[in-house]
């Protein structure tokens, strides 16, 4: 099964925070990221765990990502 992924504004929009703060965290390796060209592709369940990670409760639901 093919897994989503999120550009960094729809990673951003989706955790409602600026952009910037998600080139941060993959900088500072918090946050996995998939170098396409020059965009960055981020994996839904990646982005999921980078949320709990931060203290937040599962963004799109408990089995979601688990089965991917």
């Amino acid at each position: 099964m093919k897994q989503q992924v999120f550009s960094i504004k729809n990673a951003a929009t989706i955790l409602d925070v600026h952009p910037d703060t998600i080139r941060r965290a993959i900088k500072a390796k918090k946050l996995k990221a998939a170098k396409i060209g020059r965009d960055y592709k981020i994996a839904k369940s990646e982005l999921d765990r980078y949320f709990q990670a931060m203290g937040g409760t599962s963004l799109f639901g408990s089995n979601d990502t688990e089965s991917q």
